[in-house]
């Protein structure tokens, strides 16, 4: 990464993304009409339910089903935030695994695939269980519909998207089920170029009694270009033994970014020089993902078997060309030129089994799970003048084993389940062959969990606790130090530690309404600083790195939704309304070196509307707006506002299928913009301007069927880490 990313994460952490309580329960319907006109107000939507350990909402058969891609599906679903790109956030927990009909969802892209009326029902679980590592903030586990019948069917979709430029894809789906055999082959090819990163950045700090101050404009475009097969193979013996495989090979053959990175730097309000950097940077990388299962019943025990392996590799050449002219009269300033190679590779095997059985009117489950991980890392340079960075050849050999139990049953109307998980990890890390002992790691840690859920009434209320760890990804842990220009520096930290988090979760749920609390007590929280390069003699060089948090800190978050529908006519409008509240006390460093607390609360509150008209016709209108605040050493400085337009038509083929074409513009008016304050030693504020993106998706099936695949996974989280 050769540019400066602290307030696209910033976006990511803080885009509250509009949700949608329209869930539903096809068992459980309330009918309360007023008959107002020619309007009827009905509160018949089948509502989010506790179901065991999660919350459960039916999309089959609600207008849910025909929100588009499982994502658009996914993000109006209450404490759900889906992102175009397959990322899934569970709203004060963070970002959720998911599971396709029980097996791990092994590429964000595979979301992308799936249409929102192949989904039967989702399940968002805020505090997972033992079952799953402990690093796993959240799960949602999507369940589609059951397809009879035999014989090919195909998907074909594609999409175009306009933003600075544009980015088309194409997707191609081919079932086939015979008997108890299901075989799925796909292939993806695309070209990603519509997006641009335009960044203004302040950097505040003082040497000595000094007032120093950077102002930077960046200007980034990538363009890539990609090709996805995947194949998966599922044979169902009986109704108590099934196993499969599943392989899929990703290749960006072409990938390109250019960035313009200027900067002019002030002393005691006096501008002193200015710094003009042009880089260029061509990454091109292959991975290879497999998964082979068995889900079984022998005798009274469930047996849950995975194997996984991943192996990527990625080269990362570039050149950055930078001129600095002193602002003393100098016409013609000095020219520095870097070129660099970084090379990135894993090699990754890992498994688990889940053993359960049915004891004391409940179910009791054990396993554990074993992977381990080679990666290197090696970054090299040549530069026409002197600068503080070195070469690295770093290697990290990582090895996780972990065991659990777990019991849960039901007392009636009341389901209770606890768990205790533990993990151990040993990591080895080696620079230039040489092991460097203070940064190696070798620790275990208990994790427990424990839920408890009923309907009190017509309420249903779920009540969860669960201790969990998110170790760095291993980015973050890299030793090496790319040049961004004179002034800046960007590396990794191998020093990193892992954050721990307490977290209570308290749902609740009547009809199409939604609430929730959220407690999290928070220990070495992961943020972004900029600080003065370590042993540089010049003092406005700083390092842009990740560190832990000072202190310990509390963090509590509300979310309240409601989504009835109101029937007019033929036609119907389904309007839904989200808030959610973040409150913390985050204590950070600032530039004149005081302490300051970051307490202000940050809301958010959504408006959705869908409008299904005669025809095959619906139409969506969205508006989000986010108020200033602070999240983590973060301090929100303007307000957002997001208003979004589509409009979708279904048209049956008949004996050819369906064909949908779904026609979408985010941000009509420009002002979705990020502005913010990150605190630290040097105090960063990051804005980001607004600009409307335009999407076009048809999709095609034929015959359609849905894969009977059921691995689950194993390493899901080390995965994560690459």
């Amino acid at each position: 990464m050769a540019t400066l990313t602290v307030a696209m994460m910033m976006t990511t952490a803080m885009h509250a993304e509009s949700t949608d309580s329209l869930s539903t329960d096809s068992t459980k319907w309330y009918n309360q009409t007023q008959q107002l006109d020619e309007v009827v107000v009905k509160s018949s939507m089948p509502k989010t339910r506790a179901k065991g350990d999660a919350m459960r909402t039916t999309v089959a058969g609600s207008i849910l089903e025909k929100s588009g891609s499982a994502n658009d599906a996914l993000s109006r679903i209450p404490s759900l935030k889906a992102e175009r790109d397959g990322g899934v956030e569970v709203l004060g927990r963070g970002a959720a695994e998911v599971y396709i009909n029980g097996r791990k969802m092994l590429d964000a892209s595979e979301l992308s695939r799936l249409r929102s009326d192949q989904i039967q029902y989702v399940d968002v679980v805020q505090n997972p269980g033992a079952r799953y590592a402990a690093s796993t903030k959240a799960v949602v586990r999507i369940k589609l519909k059951k397809t009879q019948g035999e014989g090919f069917s195909f998907q074909e979709s594609a999409d175009a998207l306009y933003q600075y430029g544009h980015t088309l894809t194409n997707n191609l789906d081919v079932n086939y089920r015979t008997g108890g055999l299901d075989v799925t082959a796909s292939f993806w090819a695309g070209r990603y170029g519509h997006s641009k990163s335009l960044q203004e950045d302040h950097m505040l700090y003082y040497v000595g009694p000094d007032l120093c101050e950077g102002w930077t404009k960046q200007d980034t475009k990538q363009v890539w270009k990609g090709l996805s097969p995947q194949l998966q193979i599922n044979y169902m013996l009986d109704d108590n033994h099934s196993f499969g495989a599943f392989y899929k090979y990703d290749r960006h053959p072409s990938g390109e970014m250019n960035s313009c990175f200027d900067t002019d730097i002030f002393e005691n309000g006096t501008y002193t020089e200015r710094s003009e950097s042009r880089i260029w940077q061509k990454d091109s990388f292959h991975k290879h993902i497999f998964n082979a299962y068995y889900n079984g019943k022998v005798g009274h025990i469930n047996v849950d078997f995975n194997v996984d392996g991943l192996f990527d590799n990625t080269k990362t050449p570039g050149n950055t060309k930078e001129t600095m002219t002193p602002m003393n009269g100098t016409t013609v300033g000095a020219v520095r030129t870097i070129e660099s190679n970084t090379n990135s590779s894993n090699n990754f095997w890992a498994s688990k089994l889940i053993l359960s059985y049915p004891i004391w009117n409940g179910n009791f489950s054990v396993g554990g799970e074993y992977s381990h991980n080679h990666r290197t890392d090696a970054y090299s340079f040549m530069a026409t003048d002197e600068v503080p960075v070195k070469a690295t050849d770093t290697e990290i050999n990582e090895t996780s084993a972990a065991a659990f139990a777990e019991y849960g049953r039901a007392f009636g109307r009341v389901f209770a389940q606890i768990g205790l998980r533990y993990e151990h990890l040993k990591n080895d890390y080696f620079n230039f062959g040489i092991r460097e002992d203070e940064v190696c790691r070798n620790y275990g840690d208990w994790f427990p969990t424990a839920v408890i859920s009923a309907p009190v009434g017509k309420v249903q209320l779920s009540l969860s606790y669960r201790r969990d760890i998110q170790r760095p990804n291993y980015s973050n842990l890299t030793s090496s130090t790319i040049y961004l220009n004179r002034y800046a520096y960007q590396s990794g930290n191998p020093y990193l530690r892992p954050t721990y988090t307490h977290s209570l979760v308290l749902n609740a749920a009547y009809q199409w309404m939604t609430f929730t609390v959220n407690y999290a007590r928070v220990k070495d929280s992961e943020t972004m600083s900029s600080e003065p390069y370590p042993g540089s003699a010049d003092p406005l060089v700083c390092l842009v790195r990740p560190i832990n948090s000072r202190e310990d800190y509390n963090q509590l978050s509300l979310s309240l939704s409601a989504a009835p529908t109101i029937n007019i006519n033929k036609a119907s409008w389904h309007p839904a309304w989200y808030a959610y509240a973040v409150f913390q006390n985050y204590k950070s460093l600032c530039a004149d070196g005081s302490i300051t607390t970051l307490n202000r609360p940050y809301l958010t509150l959504v408006w959705q509307n869908t409008l299904v008209l005669p025809k095959g016709f619906r139409v969506n209108a969205n508006m989000q707006w986010a108020c200033k605040g602070d999240y983590n050493n973060y301090r929100v400085l303007a307000q957002r506002f997001n208003t979004s337009l589509g409009v979708q038509r279904d048209f049956n083929l008949r004996t050819l299928g369906t064909f949908t074409a779904d026609l979408r513009c985010s941000d009509v008016f420009n002002t979705d913009k990020t502005d913010v304050l990150i605190y630290g030693a040097r105090e960063l504020t990051a804005f980001n301007p607004a600009r409307r993106t335009f999407s076009l998706n048809l999709t095609w099936k034929f015959n359609e069927a849905r894969s009977k695949y059921r691995g689950s996974g194993a390493g899901e989280k080390q995965k994560a880490r690459m």
